[in-house]
């Protein structure tokens, strides 16, 4: 199993092709060529804080380079951020995912313009399931969750609710529910129950919690092994209903207590 990155212990990458070593100088015929951080990490048990630092003689400098992120990082302090930043954790996750020849969600891809910005409407007629289905981000705790339905009038959309402690019975429509069950909170809540004695847990940051939540559902066979028969069903009018009549909107609809 691959080393967590922390860059405390001196782990910044996991695997190859995520960052380089590169290095620059003024001499126009001086060349060096890259190292990949994989190796890099391997043999320096602790990076200097002076390694990017120019050498005034041959002025000759080293410096990081994110493959993923596609940017340059000239000091230690700005590559300890960067390798924790979300932006960079969720890269080095869809890289992964490629390697491991699983589908990609769809990323910046290129926008239409109109000469009108058109509010995207939801189909809340699709259940969680449906929607989970197309998520290639990683989903845990979906044993917490509860579908309602009206055995009443079976064309009214389905509502949720989450009963993991700490997620304070946030509910919603599936669209809702979809977007909370991605959420650091809800992966911080759930590896709580998971690991009560963690006292770690606190402490880490989202990026953190994101690929904790990453390793934990490949560790499971990943998102085309999610298990959507956990999800509870219930089929109940009044119950139903006393879902659907509360007013509140989605960031308040938490219960107290």
């Amino acid at each position: 199993m691959a080393p967590r990155v922390d860059p405390n212990t001196g782990t910044y990458v996991e695997m190859e092709g995520v960052m380089e070593v590169r290095y620059s100088s003024e001499k126009v015929d001086w060349q060096k060529a890259p190292e990949d951080f994989i190796h890099f990490q391997a043999r320096m048990t602790e990076i200097p804080e002076n390694f990017c630092h120019k050498d005034k003689m041959s002025t000759v400098q080293a410096y990081f380079h994110c493959l993923v992120c596609d940017c340059h990082l000239k000091s230690l302090r700005p590559l300890c951020d960067h390798v924790r930043g979300n932006k960079h954790v969720r890269k080095v996750f869809m890289k992964k995912r490629q390697i491991l020849g699983l589908p990609l969600e769809q990323q910046n891809a290129p926008r239409v313009k109109k000469l009108k910005k058109e509010i995207p409407r939801v189909d809340v007629g699709l259940t969680l399931r449906q929607r989970l289905q197309e998520c290639g981000e990683p989903v845990l705790g979906l044993e917490y969750v509860t579908e309602f339905v009206n055995p009443g009038k079976p064309s009214d959309h389905p509502l949720y609710t989450c009963r993991l402690e700490g997620c304070k019975s946030a509910w919603g429509t599936s669209d809702d529910m979809q977007n909370h069950v991605k959420k650091t909170k809800h992966h911080r809540c759930f590896f709580r129950k998971m690991f009560p004695a963690d006292s770690r847990l606190g402490g880490l940051t989202s990026a953190d919690i994101l690929k904790m939540a990453a390793e934990y559902e490949e560790g499971q066979g990943g998102s085309e092994e999610r298990d959507y028969e956990v999800i509870l069903l219930v089929c109940d009018y009044q119950r139903y209903g006393e879902l659907r009549d509360r007013d509140r909107p989605w960031r308040l609809r938490e219960v107290e207590g």
